[in-house]
């Protein structure tokens, strides 16, 4: 009895204990996963190698995720930023490099649910030797919870060593790319907390080449205006067609071209004037010849 006595007493002693630790464990099991990866470990100077921002969401619906990555500029040079086989198929901050940093923010719609999904890749070329890393400075996931509610997240860093002098320079392989962005559909909107109730244009198109480079957008016969995915029109009548250009980064052209949703009035329509005006000027000249006879 003794020995039951003391045995009950030090593992009720012990649960409290274990509940603590088990709250001060983070909960990896349950954050989804932000990773920097490369397929490239002996790296020397000159070689060109790929890096990967994977998003593994370990069983949550993601659908945002925003990130800033830093690299050191002196050791490695960003060449080329990819993002033709992306889960991201929404940039509201395409990737984009500032000095040595790479920003972007994109949405999936219905949410991403994977391992190992690909949201943006870069091509680096090593400079000079030396021990480094690339690292993820910040990072954002949100979950498919119609709220928006941001998910806990894991980030893994890639840490690189870039050592010796590359007689052959390895050069990352490119195919050619000579397919046209995929077909996507342009929308136009309207909405009291964007450009003050204006109309929009919104659309996305998806490029599994090289990637979407940029967007053209032509109204009627207006010189067409280089812009990102969402577009102010300047035609608020919307009485006339609009084309929308998706250029990808191998010069690969998509376009789609939406009718006027809206047409004008009878008095401002040229060819109805027209119309008008021979239909008028041909009454008048049978009249006058009806009354000449008489």
């Amino acid at each position: 009895m003794n020995f039951l006595s003391r045995f009950s007493k030090n593992v009720f002693g012990i649960f409290p204990l274990l509940f603590f630790v088990i709250l001060l464990v983070p909960a990896k099991g349950w954050a989804a996963e932000i990773t920097l990866n490369s397929g490239t470990k002996n790296i020397k100077v000159g070689d060109q190698f790929e890096v990967q921002f994977l998003l593994n969401s370990n069983d949550e619906s993601i659908n945002a995720v925003e990130s800033t990555i830093v690299f050191p500029k002196e050791i490695f040079e960003l060449k080329e930023i990819k993002n033709s086989n992306s889960i991201i198929s929404f940039w509201s901050q395409p990737p984009k490099a500032s000095g040595n940093k790479i920003h972007f923010s994109g949405v999936v719609p219905g949410g991403y649910a994977g391992r190992s999904g690909s949201v943006i890749s870069m091509i680096f070329q090593a400079l000079t030797e030396g021990a480094s890393a690339i690292e993820i400075s910040d990072a954002t996931a949100l979950r498919n919870d119609g709220k928006g509610t941001r998910a806990q997240t894991t980030i893994s860093n890639l840490k690189l060593a870039v050592a010796g002098q590359a007689t052959a320079p390895k050069t990352a392989t490119k195919e050619k790319d000579t397919d046209p962005p995929e077909e996507f559909i342009p929308v136009i909107s309207k909405d009291e907390s964007i450009f003050d109730d204006k109309y929009f244009l919104v659309f996305a198109a998806q490029d599994k080449g090289s990637g979407i480079d940029y967007y053209e957008v032509c109204e009627g016969k207006r010189e067409c205006v280089k812009t990102e995915s969402l577009y102010l029109l300047q035609n608020q009548n919307l009485n006339e067609e609009i084309a929308v250009k998706a250029v990808d980064k191998s010069g690969n052209v998509r376009t789609v071209a939406l009718p006027p949703q809206k047409g004008d009035s009878w008095y401002t329509n040229r060819l109805y004037l027209g119309i008008i005006v021979v239909a008028t000027l041909f009454a008048y000249i049978i009249i006058r010849r009806v009354w000449k006879k008489r």
